[in-house]
């Protein structure tokens, strides 16, 4: 990921990086991984009790999804 490709990404989110750090590396890891790796295989999610699922598509953030990746088997 070039320089403009970080700049497009803090314009893009109306991000500032005094107050939006944090938002902004969530942000920039995603974007890294959404380029350079697999799609997830799945999603482990939350419940509202707590209890935690797998999930084949990406539900909403309510959920708290987590991308799950496989590794290529030799």
């Amino acid at each position: 990921m070039d320089k403009e490709e970080i700049f497009k990404l803090i314009e893009d989110n109306g991000l500032t990086l005094h107050g939006d750090i944090e938002h902004f590396s969530t942000l920039l890891i995603d974007a890294f991984y959404a380029k350079y790796l697999e799609q997830p295989i799945g999603y482990l999610c939350e419940n509202a009790v707590g209890h935690k699922y797998f999930r084949l598509k990406k539900p909403s953030s309510v959920y708290k999804p987590v991308a799950l990746y496989a590794k290529e088997q030799p």
